[in-house]
C-alpha cells in the first residue's frame, strides 16, 4: 500500500485527493504548506508527494527546490498538483524533477496513472 503526501493550501482539496487515494487503497497524509510537508516528510517515509505549485509562503517549486537540497528527503518523488498546466510550468517542474504534473480538479484515472507509474 502506498503512502502518499499531499501538500495543498486547500483544505477541500485535500479532502478531495484523501478520498480518492483511499478509493485506491492507497493511505494520505495531508500539509496545508510547504513548511509543513517538507517538516512531515523529515518524520515519515512516503512513496510520492502531491504538491500544489501556488500556495503562499513556499510555493510549490520552492518546496522542491527545498526538498531537493535536503539530502534526508532529496530523493522523494514528486509530481505537482496545479490548475495550469503550460509549458513554462511542465519545464520548471521537470528542471526540479518533478515526476510530471497532475492537473486540478483532480481526475482519479490521471491520478492513478501517475501513481502507478511508480515503484
Amino acid at each position: 500500500m502506498k503512502n502518499i503526501l499531499v501538500i495543498d493550501d486547500d483544505g477541500i482539496m485535500q479532502k478531495m485527493t484523501g478520498f480518492v487515494l483511499k478509493k485506491k487503497g492507497y493511505t494520505s497524509v495531508s500539509a496545508l504548506s510547504g513548511e509543513e510537508g517538507i517538516e512531515k516528510m523529515k518524520g515519515e517515509q512516503f512513496d510520492a508527494v502531491l504538491l500544489d505549485v501556488e500556495m503562499p509562503g513556499m510555493n510549490g517549486f520552492e518546496t522542491l527546490e527545498a526538498i531537493r537540497k535536503d539530502s534526508t528527503i532529496a530523493d522523494t518523488k514528486v509530481f505537482f498538483l496545479t490548475g495550469t498546466i503550460d509549458d513554462e510550468v511542465e519545464s520548471k517542474a521537470a528542471s526540479l524533477g518533478a515526476l510530471g504534473c497532475i492537473g486540478k480538479p483532480i481526475v482519479a484515472a490521471n491520478l492513478y496513472q501517475a501513481l502507478d507509474s511508480i515503484s
